[in-house]
């Protein structure tokens, strides 16, 4: 829960000089990248002196600042539109079935430039695409997320009912289910 409210607090402290969103023809202009790169390395000195406080990631801490430095949001965004041909949002969601709880990163039919389409800005989206590659290797799911990724053979797919994702499992210890669901 702490590290939802840091992650809530960090994207109101964003500041955007303009709205990139144009009424018009639906599109989003882009960000700049340096702008983009100035708010990751700001978030990542944060995370790194959050996690050099606690005395049980201090392993971790480690491991995942260089992984995170190979593979941010931007590679992510890239990938699933290498895939897709479409920026298409993400979102974790829980999953109850037979007494089990597992954990499944969904990618969304809902895309950048689109309605409907929760983030504002593409600022926005790689924002919560850098929080999600962060939580991705904070629980070591990176490299398994991306596997999966690039053997499903699935489209997300707007227009239906119910809407079509593609389910990208977590593959979690029911302690890390319990530690992150509660």
């Amino acid at each position: 829960d702490d590290d939802n409210n840091n992650n809530k607090s960090r994207k109101s402290d964003i500041e955007l000089t303009s709205s990139n969103f144009s009424e018009e023809d639906g599109d989003i202009n882009e960000m700049s990248l340096s702008s983009f790169q100035q708010e990751l390395a700001k978030r990542k000195e944060e995370s790194y002196n959050e996690n050099a406080s606690n005395d049980d990631d201090d392993d971790n801490a480690t491991q995942n600042n260089e992984e995170e430095e190979e593979f941010d949001g931007y590679a992510l965004r890239d990938i699933i539109y290498a895939k897709y041909e479409q920026c298409y949002d993400v979102e974790f969601q829980r999953v109850d079935s037979y007494g089990f709880r597992t954990v499944y990163l969904n990618i969304m039919p809902f895309r950048l430039g689109k309605r409907p389409f929760r983030h504002a800005t593409e600022m926005d989206y790689l924002c919560h695409l850098q929080a999600v590659v962060e939580i991705l290797v904070k629980y070591n799911q990176l490299e398994y997320v991306l596997m999966q990724l690039g053997e499903t053979k699935k489209k997300p797919r707007a227009g239906t009912s119910p809407l079509i994702a593609v389910p990208l499992r977590l593959d979690l210890t029911p302690d890390q289910v319990e530690k992150i669901l509660g």
